[in-house]
């Protein structure tokens, strides 16, 4: 009896003993390691305060899950694609202000633009040890980019920056690209993806001002115009005025040398004929014909002596 009693008893400390022994492993790995998840477009990073070492999880392509320490932090690192607006004070919709820059020729303007940018997920664990608080947008790509959209702004004229704009936005996008490269900081970890340059904003004064040369330049054009107009008419019209009278001075000696053959043409035929006489009545004859032509008027004829002939008086009716 007393046997049996002890050999059951050994048997239920044996079974106690292997469960404790199974929850302090239980515990054991519970206490020395942790599951942690990361998603999609995040790159995570562990750090280990006991050991200080720093390690990156992820690609952000695709989500993972990874074991730590209890102890350790995990840090998300977005690196999927990001933006920062910056909008004029009239349209004050993004996080941040237009960035003021100088034309070549002093004139201030606000500029208005959007870059796009992501985090080489290669980069982030360089990138977090650099900025550990993980500030790097607002202490560097921001700062970057209003220095940069400054710097570039600087060589070009106000009247350009409205000419210009497709040259100044593709020069935008290439300088963004070489400043991020050139931040050693930065560890080469930030791919720019866009730039979307709105709207370059000058001072109303300088557009109204503008818009009224552009009015007195329209009106120069059309008075020039009008000009140029007026002296071809006038050109046109003392040209035409020319031709005509030299047309009419042609057709008067055409006629009179046509009255001096017909004349000589009478003259031979009656040879006892005064040539004064035949003159007088040819031409009293062929105005009696223009008349009687033009049907305006009376004529009275008074005859004289036999050797003399009288014009014609014409009368209105």
């Amino acid at each position: 009896m007393y046997r049996r009693v002890r050999v059951e008893g050994g048997r239920r400390l044996e079974g106690l003993g292997i469960i404790a022994i199974v929850l302090i492993i239980i515990i054991a790995g519970v206490l020395v390691f942790s599951v942690g998840q990361i998603g999609v477009g995040f790159v995570a990073v562990i750090a280990d305060p006991f050991t200080g070492s720093v390690t990156s999880v992820g690609d952000g392509a695709s989500a993972r899950y990874f074991f730590k320490p209890p102890w350790a932090t995990v840090y998300k690192i977005y690196v999927a694609t990001d933006s920062v607006n910056m909008w004029s004070e009239g349209e004050a919709r993004g996080d941040f202000p237009a960035v003021p820059c100088l034309t070549k020729d002093g004139l201030r303007v606000d500029v208005d633009i959007t870059v796009r940018w992501s985090i080489s997920p290669s980069k982030a664990l360089d990138l977090f040890k650099r900025y550990p608080g993980m500030d790097w947008k607002d202490r560097a790509i921001i700062p970057i980019i209003r220095e940069t959209i400054r710097n570039l702004i600087v060589g070009f004229t106000a009247i350009q920056t409205i000419e210009e704009r497709g040259v100044i936005s593709a020069l935008m996008e290439k300088t963004l690209v070489e400043a991020f490269k050139r931040e050693a900081s930065l560890a080469d970890a930030v791919v720019l993806e866009a730039v979307n340059l709105r709207k370059i904003a000058l001072p109303s004064t300088f557009v109204d001002a503008i818009e009224s040369k552009l009015a007195a330049e329209q009106l120069a054009i059309a008075a020039e115009f009008n000009k140029t107009r007026i002296l071809v008419i006038a050109n046109a019209t003392a040209l035409s005025k020319i031709i005509e009278a030299e047309g009419l001075a042609k057709s008067k000696i055409i006629i009179a040398n046509a009255t001096r053959e017909a004349i000589e043409a009478i003259a031979s035929q009656q040879p006892g004929l005064n040539s004064t006489q035949l003159t007088s009545l040819y031409l009293y004859l062929e105005t009696l014909r223009s008349i009687a032509e033009a049907g305006r008027g009376l004529i009275i004829v008074i005859p004289g002596e036999a050797d003399r002939f009288l014009l014609p008086i014409p009368t209105t009716p």
